[in-house]
Order: structure tokens, then sequence, then C-alpha cells
């Protein structure tokens, strides 16, 4: 499981991903895979996209056929709209070739295998898009544009957040005596948060994303569920991924998590003379 953020605002885009890969084993117990995948990617100078769902397509990770999409354009920078039509149609692709290849069983109809929110600025261009697509349909929709809908949109294990922001879990529509009534009133409740996202500078939207992120890693960390319904293991941790795009500056990374090794290279000294 996953959790990625994009907060968007008048200045630019945030996007947030934790960095746990986890998977279903033969006796169907939920395993940590890794803690160090890679869900948020640069795709030019000013686009980025974060990604949830399936992490392997053709027994590669998502990242590296990012790459091969990023490596087909030949450094060409498309405008953002082009970017999302164009890496949906990719990765479509891609998952046809895993599913007749027998990697997989297809997703049931309406479900999906792989999401995507990609956003950035076009070139040239003062306003920010952002942009959802899936797999294996291929289909991207606008979802928010840093001058007219800022806002903040979070996918994969959204149910902290949910909870958090939205002022109730979902999973209160599975409770004994909820009423077709009651669900109308909590689609329509003012228990949202109300967070002004027109006025918050981008400082304020990468503190919110990591926030985001954050608490829902701690909350699995911490917790084993609710009363009604168990939790699993704990599918999203490890370091958080940030990056931030504006007009003028484009992609820009704030955290980024690297290779390392044993130990850190501060405290080693040098073996040559």
């Amino acid at each position: 499981m996953t959790i990625v953020v994009n907060v968007t605002v008048p200045e630019g885009l945030v996007f947030a991903a934790d960095s746990r890969m986890s998977y279903t084993n033969s006796k169907g117990d939920v395993r940590v895979r890794s803690d160090y995948a890679r869900k948020l990617f640069q795709l030019n100078s000013r686009v980025a996209a974060v990604t949830w769902g399936w992490a392997f397509l053709l027994g590669r990770n998502i990242h590296s056929h990012v790459n091969d999409y990023k490596i087909s354009l030949g450094g060409e920078n498309l405008p953002v709209e082009e970017m999302a039509k164009g890496l949906g149609q990719y990765l479509q692709q891609q998952y046809q070739k895993h599913i007749e290849q027998k990697y997989d069983k297809p997703v049931d109809k309406g479900n999906y295998a792989t999401g995507l929110l990609l956003g950035g600025f076009d070139p040239g261009g003062k306003t920010g898009k952002l942009f959802e697509l899936y797999v294996p349909d291929g289909e991207y929709y606008q979802r928010r544009t840093t001058s007219e809908s800022p806002g903040a949109g979070w996918r994969g294990h959204t149910l902290v957040i949910s909870r958090l922001f939205k002022g109730f879990d979902p999973r209160i529509r599975e409770m004994q005596g909820f009423t077709p009534e009651l669900g109308k009133l909590l689609d329509e409740s003012q228990l949202d948060y109300d967070v002004n996202y027109w006025s918050m500078p981008l400082q304020d939207a990468v503190d919110l994303s990591i926030f985001l992120v954050h608490t829902t890693i701690q909350t699995e960390r911490f917790t084993d569920g609710i009363f009604m319904s168990s939790g699993a293991s704990a599918t999203c941790g490890g370091p958080i991924d940030v990056a931030v795009i504006d007009p003028e500056n484009g992609f820009q990374w704030i955290q980024n998590k690297t290779i390392k090794g044993e130990r850190q290279q501060e405290n080693m000294g040098n073996s040559e003379t």
C-alpha cells in the first residue's frame, strides 16, 4: 500500500510520497518488501508525478518504466496534459504486455492497477496543472490548477487522512444502523477542516504534505486498525520523498532518499594516501 499527497497552491505544486513496498505471500500474509521504493518521479524540468497501486509491471518496478518513457521523449519538454496522456498510454501498453505474458490476472472491470497524480507547468507557462490518470484505461482527468482550484488530494491508503480532514471514517457506512439519510447528511456535512489553500505559501504546502504522509505512517505504526476492523501490517512507511514545482525554478527536490552504505560518509576516514 502507499500514501501519496499533492498540495496545489497559487505559488506552485507539492508532491510527497512514502517509500514502503508490501506484498501478500502464498500464506495470505502481508509482508514488507522494501522501505526504499520510489513513488515520486521527476518527468522533466517542470513536471512530476506520484504513483500508487501495482509496484511492478513485466517484472520491473514502475520507476524503471517511467524512466523508459522519459528517455523516449528525447529530452523534449512537453505540456503537462500531453505528458499525462503520453505516460498513460505508455503504461497502458506495458500493462497489456504484463497480462498477456501472465505475470498477473487482469484487474476487474471498473478497477485499476496503477494510478498517478501528474502535474507541473507547461513550457513558459505560469499556471500549474494537476492531472489524475489510471491504468489499464489510460484515461486522464484534470483535477486542479494553481490559478483557479488550489487544494489538496491524497491517494492510496487514505483512511487516516480522510478520518482527520473529513471528520469521520468512511467505514462508518458499514456500521449497523447506518441509514441512507445519515449518509446523505455526511456527504453534505460541514465537518471538513477549512484550509485556505488560496493564501497558503509554498513552504506551508510542503509542511502540510509531509504532515499528511507522516501522520499516516505513524498512525499505522502505533495502531492495529479500528475495533470494528483489525489492521494488517503497516503498509506505509520508510523515508518521505518531497518535491516542489514552481514557474520560476521548475522542479526541485526538497527531500529525496539516496542510496547509502553501512556507515555514514562523514564517519569514514580517507583510506587512500
